[in-house]
């Protein structure tokens, strides 16, 4: 009777022996875990494109499993802190044609996102910020200074019709600069005297009887926001201020806030 049972208890062992023996095997397969290669060539940062105009978003994504029609594209108005679509799930081409928003913006980035065919999601953004403007009124031509009565400067210059692009505009209005050096053009050099939002012509009272010298700069501008107004008010109101045309740039990108 023991060596029944044991000679049953053997056989059963060696069934259970034969079952965890037994291997089955999966067809072999690559498993990808690298995200895809990208990177973003223009806009890069520093650049000023202008809205009604359109620009090439230009970049470059390899990988090799990389999905066809996986590339997106994203704007953002405050320095990546939020972004916008410009287009989904388009062909990995390198090159994208985008017609600018109509928002004006001194701190814009672009985000590119690229997919490969295991759900790897690569991405590249502007390595700093560029800006979106509106397209601005074309110098004014002719420049003229006469003098009135041996005592006032008359400044007067032809009205300006178009953009910097050749496009038809109507100025909000001109500033008019000064400075005492005829050598030096650089913005921090001229100063603000007045703007002018009716008319193209200008008269300085009684600046020939103080000043031997004097140089006149003419700029149209377009005030989309309505920003411009309250720093000629400025500058009016304290003529002592003495508002450098840069400093007028800098307070105008200020009032901004880097978020529009």
């Amino acid at each position: 009777m023991c060596k029944a049972l044991l000679l049953v208890t053997l056989s059963l062992f060696s069934i259970t022996c034969f079952a965890l023996n037994s291997t089955a095997y999966s067809a072999l397969f690559t498993l990808d875990t690298v995200v895809p290669t990208i990177n973003l060539n223009t806009p890069n940062g520093g650049e000023v494109w202008y809205i009604g105009d359109t620009n090439n978003i230009v970049w470059s994504a390899t990988d090799t499993n990389l999905s066809p029609n996986t590339v997106c594209l994203w704007f953002s108005l405050n320095g990546g802190g939020y972004y916008n679509s410009i287009a989904q799930n388009i062909y990995n081409n390198g090159t994208y044609a985008w017609p600018m928003p109509d928002i004006q913006s001194y701190n814009v980035m672009v985000l590119i996102q690229a997919q490969d065919a295991f759900g790897n999601l690569g991405e590249a953004s502007s390595n700093n910020s560029f800006t979106i403007a509106y397209a601005p009124p074309a110098a004014p031509e002719n420049v003229n200074v006469n003098i009135s009565n041996n005592v006032d400067a008359v400044i007067s210059w032809n009205p300006v019709t178009q953009t910097i692009f050749g496009t038809p505009i109507t100025p909000d209005g001109y500033i008019l600069l000064y400075n005492e050096t005829p050598y030096e053009d650089a913005d921090h050099l001229y100063y603000f005297l007045w703007d002018i939002s009716s008319g193209t012509s200008f008269t300085h009272p009684r600046v020939v009887r103080y000043r031997d010298q004097f140089f006149y700069r003419v700029v149209a501008y377009k005030d989309y926001e309505s920003r411009l107004a309250d720093i000629f008010a400025i500058a009016k109101a304290d003529p002592e201020v003495k508002l450098t045309l840069e400093d007028i740039r800098t307070l105008f990108m200020a009032e901004l806030g880097g978020a529009k």
